[in-house]
């Protein structure tokens, strides 16, 4: 069960994004409040009981691998698409998606006439989805995915107004501080 709703909690902005993203037009803004607050706030739900149910187990039986597939096979090197839960993934996963929820419900009046608000919050939901692979991956493979798809999520919602030259500046330099950070984890990494 607990694997079950810790792949559920992180498809679940990954969904709100793709939905967002693909919907044909500009949907409504009601529609777009629900996906867009929504996702995250069943995925916060969803982590309140993966949270009480890993409490209700012994302390040596709280922590879970989880494989969705087996992504490289190679002599000596098995990557794979794998979460780990365990305490400090949930309590992770408990920040991201309630202090998530708790910014996204606020952006979407504080956004409320703004031109792009499908596009503001198709980023939030992308970003949220980085956040939870980045601290649930099993290895340090989707860790650095995770890792970078933050930096991609940061540079696409500082750069949200794009036709303001200091967004666009602020964007840059925040995807070269990125950048740099990559390179110096992966070197970490080896």
């Amino acid at each position: 069960m607990i694997a079950t709703l810790a792949w559920i909690v992180l498809g679940l902005p990954l969904l709100g994004c793709v939905v967002l993203s693909l919907w044909p037009g500009e949907p409504d803004r009601r529609l777009t409040r629900l996906v867009g607050v929504g996702m995250p706030a069943v995925g916060f739900a969803l982590t309140l009981v993966v949270f009480v149910t890993l409490l209700g187990r012994d302390s040596e039986d709280r922590a879970e691998v989880t494989t969705l597939w087996g992504w490289v096979r190679s002599a000596g090197l098995d990557i794979d698409l794998a979460l780990l839960v365990d305490p400090l993934s949930v309590l992770m996963m408990l920040i991201i998606t309630g202090v998530g929820s708790l910014i996204v419900l606020y952006s979407a009046e504080y956004m409320e006439h703004d031109r792009d608000y499908r596009r503001f919050f198709a980023e939030m939901n992308f970003f949220l989805f980085a956040m939870l692979l980045l601290v649930e991956a099993a290895n340090f493979f989707f860790l650095t995915v995770g890792w970078g798809l933050v930096g991609l999520a940061s540079y696409l919602l500082i750069g949200f107004w794009h036709e303001r030259p200091e967004a666009v500046a602020a964007a840059k330099k925040a995807f070269v501080m990125n950048a740099f950070g990559d390179a110096t984890m992966a070197l970490a990494f080896f």
